[in-house]
């Protein structure tokens, strides 16, 4: 079972960064608008404990800050495969985190999200060196990276679900989160099959049923939240679940849905910066995101 499933992850990456470079082609990894810091070490692992910050130019400090969690199945992704992204959000005014953390099957849940809590507390420990924002902090995650930020809002929200981890709380003041194509509601047995049981191994769901089960631990003190999701998005029906399950808890929130059968768009196409579209998707999530700043 597992060879079958670390075969599985190979053929993932394959298949994913095929995808990528394609999409990503000929997109320039410097532009004259932002100042890029690359490979800062912010944990013990030479390889995947790096992280880049890209600053904007021209701008007002102290800057607002994105702390960004990759997407790619807890086992696939890098701070490469979207750099081009962060780029963007520079340019848009937002200093953005992009980090690397270790990845299934080398790893099993939680050790992905222990990278992210080391990475954040890397941020409010340097945040004075790099001009960061300490009051004005957002988190934005994709697919898995999307189910780890939720899952981080919930023990950021929640002291009885944050003695559940062995986590410090930061002074970084988080105003939002943002979640694109998100997974969520992974208690559930149906959500952990393929490539994914390579980080929810079965030893780690049943040591761990507890800290998996966020949604349970999810209060009114939640942060602000933007959905997004696409009209032909796999996640698509997770992104209208969690739109109905925040509702039921009275959490403010945005949940939009972009493509439709003549404009399909798909699973975290708004990464795609050659896109119109995601352009737009962007641009709204932006409004969204400094509608909380101070």
């Amino acid at each position: 079972m597992k060879d079958n499933i670390t075969e599985a992850i190979l053929q993932m990456r394959k298949q994913f960064k095929t995808q990528d470079d394609k999409r990503d082609a000929g997109l320039p990894t410097e532009i004259p608008e932002v100042t890029r810091i690359n490979d800062l070490a912010y944990g013990p692992d030479p390889k995947w404990n790096l992280l880049d910050i890209y600053l904007p130019k021209n701008t007002t400090k102290p800057i607002p800050t994105i702390i960004n969690i990759h997407g790619g199945g807890w086992c696939y992704g890098t701070k490469e495969t979207y750099q081009f992204f962060g780029l963007n959000w520079a340019k848009r005014g937002f200093a953005f985190i992009n980090a690397n953390y270790r990845l299934a099957p080398d790893v099993s849940f939680p050790k992905e999200l222990d990278d992210v809590n080391s990475y954040i507390h890397f941020v409010a420990k340097h945040a004075a060196e790099y001009g960061l924002d300490k009051n004005n902090v957002f988190l934005m995650g994709d697919s898995a990276g999307g189910q780890m930020a939720e899952q981080y809002v919930t023990i950021l929200t929640n002291p009885k679900y944050r003695q559940l981890f062995d986590y410090e709380m930061t002074d970084l003041k988080f105003k939002a989160v943002v979640l694109n194509s998100a997974a969520n509601f992974m208690v559930e047995p149906k959500a952990i099959n393929g490539a994914v049981a390579g980080y929810f191994t079965p030893e780690s769901v049943q040591k761990y049923s507890e800290q998996l089960n966020v949604e349970k631990y999810i209060t009114k003190d939640f942060l602000p939240t933007y959905l997004s999701t696409a009209n032909q998005d796999f996640l698509r029906n997770s992104a209208f679940k969690m739109d109905g399950f925040l509702t039921a808890k009275e959490i403010f929130h945005i949940c939009k849905m972009y493509g439709d059968e003549r404009n399909p768009r798909g699973h975290v196409f708004l990464i795609n910066q050659k896109d119109e579209l995601a352009k737009k998707a962007n641009d709204d999530e932006m409004a969204f995101l400094k509608s909380y700043l101070n």
